[in-house]
């Protein structure tokens, strides 16, 4: 003999994963700095040759229980924002 009351309803999870839920609620903030041959400067306008060294740091700002790492796939320099003229810097998947 069987007492009490059975629900068929779908079963729902109770919970979201915490990453979804920061991705979900907040827009990640990336940056791209440009630093001199030292690392101890950020450049605000620099200007470079072909084939010279750049110092480049991409990074992302986040809660900090939330650990992310970013990687370059590729990055392009040009003269305007609107050029068609563009020197790859990154290529290849970094």
């Amino acid at each position: 003999c069987r007492t009490g009351s059975i629900s068929s309803g779908p079963v729902q999870p109770t919970w979201v994963p915490f990453g979804s839920t920061i991705a979900h609620r907040r827009r990640l903030r990336f940056t791209l700095d440009v630093y001199d041959s030292t690392w101890s400067s950020r450049l605000h306008q620099p200007t470079y040759s072909l084939g010279e060294l750049i110092n480049i740091e991409a990074s992302v700002s986040t809660d900090p229980r939330l650990p992310l790492r970013v990687f370059v796939d590729e990055c392009v320099a040009s003269p305007s924002a609107v050029a068609r003229l563009k020197y790859e810097i990154i290529a290849d998947n970094g």
